[in-house]
């Protein structure tokens, strides 16, 4: 009777048009007293929990990362993820009751629950499964699947994937925080294009928790347990609404007058000037832990001065490191390595040791290499004696381009201390495609990227590097390192079938990137993701994370 009545009241809700300000589904709106409550708990369970963000929320569709809704299913939220990754980075089963892979890595078996609905009250099906796979490898043409040559249903509850090369070890660790979960088939079927969905059909899934009501004005949205799909055990967060706030010092602002019971924004935590706002205040924990991922610089190796080993270890020495770790990070920053990947990252060489700022060595280096005053303006010549002016672009983003600018300036500010002239590509710091065209093009002299806790936990920053990819991809070529062993090394990595074959090839990355100095880390920092602790119990800070992930839905309970 229950998942007849959620039936007929999405296929009612679906039969109106939606407007702004509306809730999704008509006969389930939010009061105004449940709008404003803060959260609550009966028993043991939390009635409401109340998650802050600064991502908007204008888009609902299950098959995007858009938005406050796409990212919140990083969290085996609404959908049903097929894995998730635990507090000591390791993959462990979610909408998937078990999986295990080959030892030829050419090959995942895995079971699936018989119970779970879709939350338009439809079952889901090993049908939904095989559907899924081949709509992500056919129709949105998933890179990592292009090898997959079968889904070969063996029971009622058990498949397998089957694919031609050793990619299963890196489908499976790739796919993890990126909306790997299983599609609906009697929605998605015949969609070509995921994103011209926008009816609340996009937004269901077969996650713990569906999608109620939202206010686009109010920026607030609020979800329902949906109990059949207690993937990890029972679920002891019965309701969560997730508001939207202007920036990073509102929303602490409002964790601090007990409005939010947590904040969430995937890969980017708190500034640390924000957070020493909260610093010291009552029932609010930090939330800190080790960055896995990092801001980095890669010189364009397809023109001189980048393309010169000899100039790229000089200019190494001249940029300030602790400056660069303040400006990032404040007090908590420190200097990085100098293979790149973060001490928190899995297969870290601390053998390799720290960069080092040391302007008189750097302005030495440079004579030597020939890169000197030739003509007496105080900026320094390329050695054949034509001028030199480094075009230096930090990646474009439309809500944190202050920091990459302020990262650029110290870089610069560094550079032009001892000699090396240096501007701004305005240009492509104006918008996307125009940075996406510059860098793909390798039309720079420096780069200015940043890796994502999420990519870094698998595929790391070297994927940014490369300037020539295996045959079939071209997504982020943003790279000038032409090396073919460097990326062998890269795909060795990606398609290791265990955690040994990864960590070996990680570190002979890193150790590529130190010994050439094609590229360097600026900061390894310190995460914040706050929340409070006065009302619940069972909280869990994932390092590079935060206390909001796939586990917080069965572990959170009321004091």
């Amino acid at each position: 009777m229950k998942k007849k009545t959620v039936s007929l009241l999405l296929s009612l809700a679906m039969c109106l048009t939606m407007l702004p300000g509306q809730s999704v589904f008509a006969a389930e709106t939010s009061t105004e007293t449940e709008t404003e409550a803060a959260s609550e708990s009966t028993g043991n369970h939390v009635e409401n929990l109340i998650v802050g963000t600064i991502a908007d929320q204008n888009v609902f569709n299950s098959l995007t990362q858009t938005d406050a809704f796409g990212r919140m299913n990083y969290n085996g939220f609404t959908q049903g993820d097929f894995v998730y990754r635990d507090e000591n980075n390791n993959l462990q089963p979610y909408f998937w009751k078990s999986f295990e892979i080959s030892e030829d890595g050419k090959q995942i078996d895995f079971t699936i629950p018989l119970d779970a609905v879709w939350h338009d009250g439809e079952p889901v099906t090993m049908d939904d499964v095989v559907f899924t796979f081949e709509y992500m490898r056919d129709v949105r043409k998933n890179g990592s699947l292009q090898n997959l040559t079968e889904v070969k249903v063996t029971g009622d509850d058990s498949a397998s994937l089957i694919f031609s090369e050793p990619d299963a070890y890196y489908w499976i660790n790739s796919s993890c925080n990126n909306n790997a979960c299983v599609y609906a088939k009697h929605i998605w079927e015949g969609i070509d294009d995921p994103t011209t969905l926008d009816g609340p059909e996009a937004a269901i899934g077969c996650g713990p928790y569906k999608l109620v009501s939202y206010d686009s004005d109010a920026q607030v949205s609020y979800y329902e347990a949906v109990p059949e799909n207690a993937f990890l055990g029972e679920i002891t967060v019965d309701k969560v609404t997730v508001q939207s706030y202007s920036d990073e010092t509102t929303l602490m602002m409002a964790m601090m007058n007990g409005d939010i019971d947590a904040m969430y924004n995937y890969a980017n935590p708190i500034d640390a000037d924000v957070i020493d706002t909260v610093k010291g205040t009552p029932d609010i924990d930090l939330g800190e832990s080790a960055f896995s991922g990092c801001y980095q610089m890669e010189y364009g190796k397809d023109r001189a001065p980048g393309n010169d080993q000899a100039f790229r270890e000089a200019a190494s020495f001249a940029i300030d490191y602790n400056q660069l770790a303040t400006t990032i990070n404040g007090e908590y920053g420190k200097v990085p390595g100098k293979g790149v990947i973060p001490p928190s990252c899995k297969g870290y060489d601390e053998s390799l040791g720290s960069l080092e700022f040391d302007a008189d060595k750097a302005a030495e280096m440079l004579d030597e290499a020939g890169y000197k005053d030739v003509d007496g303006d105080g900026y320094r010549e390329l050695p054949d004696g034509s001028p030199m002016d480094l075009s230096v672009i930090p990646q474009y983003s439309s809500k944190s381009m202050d920091m990459r600018n302020r990262i650029a300036e110290v870089i610069m500010n560094s550079l032009d201390k001892v000699g090396i002239k240096n501007h701004v590509d305005s240009d492509s710091i104006s918008n996307d495609e125009i940075w996406e065209d510059t860098v793909t093009k390798g039309n720079y002299d420096i780069s200015i990227t940043l890796t994502t806790s999420g990519m870094a936990s698998y595929s790391t920053a070297f994927r940014y590097f490369m300037g020539e990819l295996r045959e079939g991809e071209s997504s982020w070529l943003w790279g000038t390192i032409r090396d073919d062993s460097f990326r062998d090394t890269y795909y060795a990595m990606t398609q290791a079938v265990n955690d040994e074959q990864y960590i070996e090839n990680n570190q002979k990355l890193q150790k590529y990137v130190a010994d050439t100095m094609a590229a360097e880390a600026l900061c390894w920092e310190t995460a914040f993701f706050p929340y409070r602790t006065d009302k619940y119990t069972g909280w869990e800070n994932y390092p590079s994370w935060g206390a909001v992930h796939a586990t917080t839905w069965y572990r959170l309970t009321a004091k």
